[in-house]
């Protein structure tokens, strides 16, 4: 098979691995696509049985304040007096006065709860007590039928009855009955029966918004304990059970009877569907959560059949592509190995590329192989130019280095001749001109606190000695920022510029205080002046201008030398938009120039940079 590969033309070789990679790719759709209708389906369990689960929860909220009706006899010891006598061992007026009571009490609970309409209160003598004035001798014959077909044994059980019809003052409602038993405190002697009344068209209106807010393909059923259906997302004309037939109906019925919630496959209307059963544990419903498979599956089948078509084209596209595409890589190919074969042969011919016209990859190895051509022919003229420019690059590269160096040590050489002479201002001035030489000569650009703040005190120093008694210079230098790093030559400006403008009407003392402490990762330098200051609208004209400085700015764009705008653009080239200079100012008090940098911490290809990348 190897051998036979090997002997394939390069033309069948690429449409081969068209087809293959084609068909290998379809293999990989099918079984993700099977794949994803399984996990469809777990995810589709998953979601009835958070459904199932919200309208459980939504059904507690509904029943959750019921309990304060049923404890009404422990909560109000008047009113378990009242209901454990007959009525008829009490006076008109008593009798009137303890109905007026209980059914001012049962209205409070049931105003406490919107979904319940009536509570009734039946004794050991068959008395009844309600918050609704009604004689409904049928709606107590029928709870009183419910109530002995229920087994009582357990005296906390809550009996919810079927939805029914009833009339409250003349108005129609679907209600559902939630019947209980009302004992003494030490659950022993029974006291009464107590019906509650709950709306039913409220409690469907809210699970029909739950049904229309989830998936549409989604069903709900609800079924009480006897496992009648009291709420259909469908709404089916004939009734849940009279639309399946008798084998269905005994599956779901089984399905229905396990008290944990459970999944299950079943067929619904010839139809196969997969649910999810909850309990609801207060009122002992089953929420069921049910779709059909098909829906499930309808959008993977779907997408499958378009799969397999688009693959059946693609490969037939692929035949036609790969003959076509062979034939263009193949021929260009067979031009370049033959120029190849004369190169081999100590020729070095470049091609017409004119001639053949290729604009692609191609194309490009065509111009590739003739730069190499003429690399080849050029090399020894382009070594020698090469070197000659190198050489004229050190020479410049030494020249520069020349003067700042001769400088240094012509002063040098002044102060010790100063300091011969005993003259204690020209060594102070030349020591601090030299210092400043030797600062600017090494290439760091990043450098320490202390040898800035250094820097700026022998330029000042300088101006001291050339303008005796003239100015006062002060320095407020944290110890924590000194051994901290920074940019070169940011304050030693700023310094020359307040010297400049801000004492062009001199004042008693002319005083500059530099000023630098760290604020978290920041280093704070300001220095102020109590020169002629500037009025407002020049202050924030040149703040805004300060501020709109973008990170991108050449130096060489701003300012002719080392200025104001020079050292802000800078700043935040290196530190960022953030940092910078602002200026406060108040004219004829005082000028402030703070400066906000970051802490130079870490080392980056030999550079020192901030600790922040931006």
């Amino acid at each position: 098979m190897l051998d036979y590969v090997k002997k394939m033309s390069f033309k069948k070789k690429i449409l081969s691995s068209y087809i293959l990679f084609i068909g290998i790719s379809c293999l990989f759709i099918v079984i993700y696509i099977f794949k994803s209708m399984e996990n469809a389906k777990e995810e589709s369990y998953s979601y009835m049985y958070q459904f199932g689960e919200q309208v459980s929860m939504s059904t507690d909220v509904i029943v959750s304040n019921m309990d304060r009706i049923r404890f009404l006899h422990f909560i109000d010891d008047k009113i378990k007096h009242m209901i454990r006598c007959s009525m008829k061992d009490k006076p008109m007026e008593q009798l009137l006065d303890e109905n007026d009571y209980i059914e001012r009490a049962l209205n409070h609970m049931t105003n406490m709860n919107q979904y319940v309409v009536r509570a009734t209160i039946v004794n050991e003598f068959g008395d009844v007590y309600s918050n609704v004035q009604t004689n409904n001798d049928a709606y107590l014959e029928k709870m009183e039928e419910i109530d002995k077909e229920q087994d009582w044994t357990d005296k906390n059980k809550v009996y919810y009855t079927g939805v029914y019809q009833e009339e409250i003052y003349l108005l129609p409602f679907e209600m559902v009955t939630s019947i209980s038993k009302m004992y003494d405190i030490n659950q022993e002697e029974y006291i009464g029966t107590l019906y509650i009344d709950l709306n039913f068209s409220s409690i469907r209106q809210m699970l029909d918004r739950l049904a229309e807010s989830k998936n549409a393909r989604t069903k709900l059923m609800i079924f009480n304990g006897s496992q009648e259906v009291i709420y259909d997302s469908e709404s089916l004309e004939e009734g849940f059970w009279g639309q399946i037939d008798d084998s269905e109906e005994k599956v779901i019925r089984e399905f229905l009877k396990s008290s944990r919630a459970k999944a299950g496959e079943f067929t619904i209307g010839g139809k196969k569907c997969m649910a999810a059963s909850v309990r609801n544990d207060t009122t002992g419903w089953q929420i069921m959560a049910w779709m059909p498979l098909s829906d499930i599956y309808a959008s993977s089948w779907k997408n499958l059949v378009g799969i397999f078509s688009a693959m059946i084209m693609l490969m037939i596209a692929a035949v036609f592509l790969g003959i076509y595409l062979a034939g263009q890589i193949s021929r260009p190919v067979m031009v370049l190995a033959k120029a190849m074969g004369e190169v081999e042969q100590g020729k070095v011919n470049l091609l017409e590329e004119e001639k053949y016209g290729w604009q692609d990859e191609m194309g490009l190895l065509f111009r590739s192989y003739n730069e190499m051509g003429k690399r080849i022919n050029d090399s020894i003229e382009k070594i020698y130019i090469y070197q000659i420019n190198q050489k004229q690059t050190e020479l410049k590269m030494l020249q520069f280095q020349i003067n700042p160096h001769f400088l240094y040590n012509t002063l040098n050489t002044i102060s010790s001749i100063a300091a011969l002479s005993d003259i204690e201002e020209i060594v102070k001035i030349a020591d601090n001109l030299s210092a400043m030489f030797q600062y600017n000569i090494k290439g760091d650009d990043i450098v320490s606190v202390r040898k800035e703040i250094q820097h700026v005190k022998n330029y000042l120093e300088i101006q001291a000695i050339r303008f005796p008694g003239k100015y006062q210079f002060e320095y407020r230098i944290s110890s924590e920022v000194e051994d901290l790093k920074m940019l070169k030559f940011l304050l030693q400006p700023l310094a020359e510029n307040s010297l400049q403008h801000a004492f062009g009407k001199m004042k008693e003392i002319n005083r500059i205080t530099l000023t630098a402490w760290e604020d978290g990762d920041d280093i704070i330098f300001q220095l102020r002046d109590n020169g002629v200051g500037m009025n407002t609208e020049i202050m924030e004209k040149l703040n805004k201008e300060l501020a709109k400085t973008d990170t991108g700015t050449l130096v060489n764009h701003v300012d002719k030398g080392i200025g104001l705008r020079n050292v802000n653009a800078r700043i935040k080239n290196l530190y960022g938009k953030e940092y910078g200079i602002q200026i406060r100012s108040e004219e004829g008090k005082y000028t402030e120039i703070q400066i906000r940098i970051q802490v130079c911490k870490e080392i980056l290809n030999g550079q020192k940079t901030p600790v922040k990348n931006f």
